[in-house]
């Protein structure tokens, strides 16, 4: 089970990556598991933009919202909707799964088909667009259908034969005219309820981190403790963008405490430090009216610590001096005594 965990965390976050800042998602992460587990045969979560707000299995057959401020079973029409999508859900993994299993010849072992499926909102209320993606086994995917409200787009994967052209007319008016309605309006209604928490802003602490690494030095951005997760962090160095790249990290990860982080790293040469170059760590954020900006100069260090080495050495000598002068004159005064 653990690449399940990791394709859905990576494929959550990766799906709310790409939302737009003027927009909110809500995105239901299946699985359907075939082979003794301890865990249900069928779960979902669902997610709110990047908040965890409900769960559903086939054990219990009940939705439960599981937002910041927990209110147990789900008991309105959030139930009958939730109910009825998670339904067929279950129904149509079951028999993907099945045909998927028997088409790989897969006789033991546990085997897990997953679906992610969801809807965007733009912030006036109107739809997006929405989306399903299937793999089987975390591997192979095996079919997505989008729908932006322009264009449907349908891509059967490589595991099993398409869907004719009646059919897949057929899915797009089922997406667009039943499960997006229901999508969007359960939105609506769980982003009510968790509008303080998805609606919050907190701007993010910058931070320009230089330190050795292997004989080499590494210079790095580091924003944190911001929401939302959207974020533009930017590495300067002498007023111009560092290439992509050149750079190390710039994955946006949650801190444990409901912000995130975004660390992006630069590898320079001791000859290069050397140099007298200008690193700006500039960061824009929805919480910032202005940019946020950070700067270090490299080579100035061993310049400021050149400099007070020849004063350190030019007092020193007069202070030797001035001893000298003060011993050869007592020493005068001595012998004329």
């Amino acid at each position: 089970m653990g690449k399940l965990s990791v394709f859905l965390f990576v494929l959550s976050f990766s799906t709310i990556v790409n939302a737009g800042s003027g927009s909110h998602s809500l995105w239901a992460l299946a699985n359907y598991i075939i082979g003794e587990t301890p865990f249900p045969e069928f779960t979902v979560v669902v997610m709110l933009d990047d908040i965890h707000v409900a769960y559903y299995d086939s054990n219990d057959k009940q939705p439960v919202y599981r937002g910041p401020k927990p209110t147990g079973k789900i008991h309105d029409e959030l139930f009958q909707d939730g109910d009825y999508v998670f339904g067929i859900m279950y129904h149509h993994m079951k028999g993907r799964s099945f045909h998927l299993k028997h088409h790989f010849n897969l006789t033991g072992g546990v085997q897990v088909q997953q679906r992610m499926s969801g809807c965007e909102m733009l912030d006036n209320g109107e739809p997006a667009l929405i989306m399903e993606k299937d793999t089987f086994n975390a591997i192979y995917t095996d079919q997505t259908l989008y729908y932006n409200m322009t264009h449907f787009t349908y891509d059967a994967g490589k595991l099993r034969p398409g869907y004719d052209g009646v059919r897949r007319e057929y899915l797009r008016t089922l997406y667009g005219n039943v499960f997006l309605p229901i999508c969007i309006r359960t939105l609506k209604t769980i982003l009510k309820r968790e509008k303080n928490a998805v609606m919050r802003k907190v701007p993010p602490r910058l931070r320009l981190i230089k330190k050795e690494v292997s004989g080499e030095f590494q210079v790095s951005c580091l924003a944190f403790g911001f929401y939302p997760r959207h974020i533009n962090l930017t590495l300067l160095r002498d007023g111009q963008p560092v290439a992509e790249q050149e750079l190390t990290g710039g994955e946006v990860l949650p801190s444990g405490d409901g912000t995130y982080q975004l660390r992006k790293s630069l590898e320079v040469s001791t000859e290069e430090l050397k140099k007298r170059h200008n690193y700006t760590c500039t960061a824009s954020h929805l919480s910032l009216d202005n940019k946020l900006d950070v700067s270090w100069e490299s080579g100035a260090e061993r310049v400021h610590l050149s400099t007070l080495s020849v004063l350190l050495v030019m007092l020193l000598v007069v202070i030797l001096l001035g001893i000298f002068i003060c011993v050869k004159g007592r020493r005068r005064t001595a012998s004329q005594t």
